[in-house]
């Protein structure tokens, strides 16, 4: 099987897939030959899109709807998955709210919404897949993480996030040895949205030493590249792309060696 199609005849099922870095994650996979079910919540337009986009370009893809944060919408997901396209052998968690409302003033719905769908739906859903994959002998389990896991200013979603890492850590061990579990963790994302943030965006791309923010398309070729068979023996981690925003500096002192301060 040749590099351009080792996902050929395999079933991938990308959650939040009708925007932002989920369209391009399913346009890739669907390009290395899976059978691509792109799920949306409430944007049916753009889940045709993508649909549509990867079946002008010769792939296999349909539109499966549900709320991630409901928990017997994510069980009937991967049922109706399982019985349109078959057995789900790549599951890619992307589906994840944002927000960052101070815990004094969060509500619990707001807790709610971002922990199911973060977390709870990764859970269920990796859970419902893990059958299938261990009976084909093989599975990819690739979970959307965000570097907001790695600061105290982001609330909820920072505590889902991190929290998505460890759990990513524990299944890699549960599921082993036919199914390995990865985190792809982004930064600040170049999109639409964070163009319209001008100063936020100049700070983020300030403080990352490569001077830019990641595109979505890097992301889908990460997620891609942890599908592939060059990341057989890896399994448990976290591949961050943030082009060395997260490594800890500090100032320097520019003193020679022995100097006193």
């Amino acid at each position: 099987m040749s590099e351009e199609t080792f996902l050929k005849s395999k079933v991938a099922l990308v959650t939040g897939a009708s925007s932002g870095a989920g369209v391009d994650i399913a346009r890739e996979l669907a390009r290395l030959g899976a059978r691509v079910a792109v799920h949306y919540r409430s944007s049916r337009a753009g889940a045709d899109e993508v649909v549509e986009a990867i079946r002008a370009a010769g792939g296999e893809a349909a539109t499966f709807q549900a709320d991630m944060a409901v928990s017997d919408d994510v069980r009937r997901l991967v049922a109706e998955v399982d019985g349109r396209l078959g057995p789900v052998s790549v599951l890619v968690n992307n589906a994840g709210p944002f927000a960052d409302t101070a815990f004094r003033t969060l509500t619990e719905r707001d807790w709610d919404y971002v922990m199911n769908t973060n977390l709870k739906s990764v859970f269920i859903a990796s859970q419902l897949v893990l059958a299938g994959m261990e009976t084909l002998g093989w599975g990819r389990i690739v979970n959307l993480g965000a570097t907001s896991a790695f600061v105290r200013s982001h609330s909820v979603y920072g505590l889902a996030k991190a929290a998505l890492l460890h759990m990513t850590e524990s299944m890699a061990v549960d599921f082993a040895p036919h199914v390995t579990v990865n985190a792809v963790v982004p930064s600040q994302i170049a999109s639409a949205r964070t163009d319209k943030m001008s100063a936020y965006k100049a700070a983020a791309i300030a403080a990352t030493p490569l001077k830019r923010l990641v595109t979505q398309p890097e992301i889908a070729r990460m997620v891609a590249l942890v599908c592939s068979p060059a990341f057989d023996f890896v399994t448990g981690r976290a591949i961050i792309l943030d082009g060395g925003r997260s490594i800890p500096v500090f100032p320097k002192l520019n003193l020679a060696a022995g100097a006193e301060p």
